[in-house]
């Protein structure tokens, strides 16, 4: 059995620590998440060095982490720093310090190492195989180029929140020439870097300023949808963010929903350098990873130890956690998967819808994951799966795949699937929605084939008959009563959707 396991991310702005838990199928999920505002970028002297009282803050810190991992019997802890450890002079005095006043030993990550652990996160939990990623941290700026889910190039900027606020503001509200001179500064930076330009790529946001801008969004909003991991938005609405707190004070500030209140002073800064860089490379899209560098740490650890190099199916990995983690009976979930797929397959050969690669990919994964939501409560299993599922980050997915996801997986009607769409709004077209419609239902008509649990259908065939269709289910010896007279009752679902009655006839030894 796995142990606890922590890192501690010490950076320009804030030190934090996270215990990650090891579950059922083999991965580590977050358990414990705290951190202190300690600015250590704050504290470094006119020399390049960190100077006292920021060394105190980091001991004091570390020693704190430390009561709380005895209390979760953390075994094994990552300790690492960044760019404001990185870049004091001071450096080997402060690990020196550290290793003598505390119980960690700190590891200080290069530039590289910074940029590449975020992007493993990134190609280890999102559905990206290209784009440039953006972590703008208290101290600096790193910069990768992500093609075919290798890191072909980084840069790591030397400004961060904390150093251009410092840089370019003045008082407490930046003002218009400060901003013009914030922009020039930073157009200047990125065009001296030859491989941000001419791609056209998605922009993949990381770190606390992204996730701050995603949540201000989302808020604007009322998304419907829980988490902001692959949440996906047009790169215009970084600059109309910008337009809109460029004047506002840090009162005003500390009203928004979803900007923390410790980033108050630091935000408009950081987010006017993410939309420059958006506007630089020409990304129309931004993308969202609340993966990063520490969860990079730990597929880092998980990974080599399983000796995996990386994910290789992000999408397949989320769904073999989930089948995990909610106790699914892979076997009869997978027999249900057959009886959907045969019938889809029939229905086309037979001219009665029409065919789509992205059917049967949907009808897979729904299938595994039917009604996994008896896991809570057997009785309300259709409502428990949809809410499972649209509150849950799976990695590998947009938020419209997941919630098309937890539509079929969780479908008892046409009726309900519309009550449950109401708040997405807009989110998916009429012909969408039918097809959802269509799938559902031969899951629903799967799962009344095999209500004893007994596979008591071997096989299903479809024909037309004097212009009826026929559903034959071959039954071979077994007693198929209680699946016959439950299929008749759930048929109904498909009929409607196809507009056209089905007769169900057996073949088989026995008779019911």
């Amino acid at each position: 059995m796995k142990n606890e396991l922590a890192v501690i991310d010490i950076g320009s702005n804030s030190i934090r620590y996270v215990i990650f838990h090891p579950i059922d199928s083999g991965r580590y999920i977050e358990k414990i998440n705290v951190k202190v505002v300690a600015r250590l970028s704050a504290h470094i002297d006119q020399d390049g060095a960190l100077d006292q009282a920021g060394i105190d803050i980091l001991s004091d810190t570390l020693q704190r982490f430390h009561e709380i991992g005895l209390t979760h019997n953390v075994e094994e802890t990552f300790c690492v720093a960044t760019a404001a450890i990185r870049n004091a002079t001071n450096r080997q005095d402060i690990v020196e310090t550290v290793d003598q006043t505390t119980p960690f030993s700190m590891r200080i990550l290069s530039d590289e190492q910074e940029a590449y652990y975020g992007y493993f996160a990134i190609i280890n939990s999102t559905f990206l195989t290209d784009g440039y990623s953006v972590d703008i941290g208290g101290g600096s700026m790193e910069v990768t180029l992500i093609e075919n889910r290798e890191m072909v190039a980084y840069h790591s900027f030397p400004f961060g929140a904390v150093t251009l606020t410092r840089q370019f503001i003045s008082g407490e509200t930046m003002t218009s020439s400060e901003q013009k001179k914030l922009i020039k500064f930073l157009k200047e930076q990125f065009a001296e870097i030859p491989w941000l330009k001419e791609k056209k790529l998605p922009l993949i946001g990381v770190g606390g300023s992204a996730r701050n801008f995603v949540r201000i969004h989302q808020s604007t909003l009322d998304y419907p949808l829980h988490g902001i991991h692959q949440y996906q938005v047009r790169t215009k609405e970084l600059g109309k963010l910008v337009d809109e707190l460029e004047d506002k004070s840090p009162k005003h500030l500390g009203k928004i929903e979803g900007l923390s209140k410790d980033r108050v002073d630091i935000f408009l800064p950081a987010l006017i350098a993410i939309h420059e860089l958006a506007l630089h490379i020409e990304a129309d899209q931004f993308v969202m990873s609340n993966y990063g560098l520490r969860e990079g740490l730990v597929y880092e650890y998980d990974l080599h130890e399983g000796n995996q190099r990386r994910v290789e199916n992000v999408r397949e990995e989320s769904l073999f956690q989930l089948e995990s983690d909610y106790k699914v009976n892979r076997d009869r979930m997978n027999y249900l998967g057959t009886l959907a797929k045969s019938l889809y397959r029939q229905l086309v050969s037979l001219d009665i819808i029409p065919e789509r690669a992205a059917d049967l990919r949907l009808l897979d994964s729904a299938s595994r994951l039917l009604y996994c939501g008896q896991y809570i409560n057997p009785d309300t299993r259709s409502n428990q799966t949809f809410y499972l599922l649209t509150n849950t980050d799976l990695k590998g997915m947009t938020h419209k795949d997941r919630l098309a996801l937890a539509l079929v997986s969780s479908y008892s009607s046409s009726k309900r699937m519309q009550q449950l769409l109401k708040p997405f709004k807009d989110w998916f077209s009429d012909k969408s929605i039918e097809r959802f419609d269509l799938l559902g239902s031969l899951l629903k008509l799967a799962d009344a084939l095999d209500v004893t649990e007994r596979r008591a259908v071997d096989s299903v065939e479809l024909h037309i008959e004097n212009e009826a269709l026929l559903l034959t289910l071959d039954t071979g010896d077994h007693d198929y009563g209680f699946e016959v007279e439950k299929a008749e009752k759930q048929k109904k679902h498909l009929e409607r959707v196809i507009d056209q009655s089905i007769e169900l006839q057996t073949k088989g030894s026995l008779t019911s």
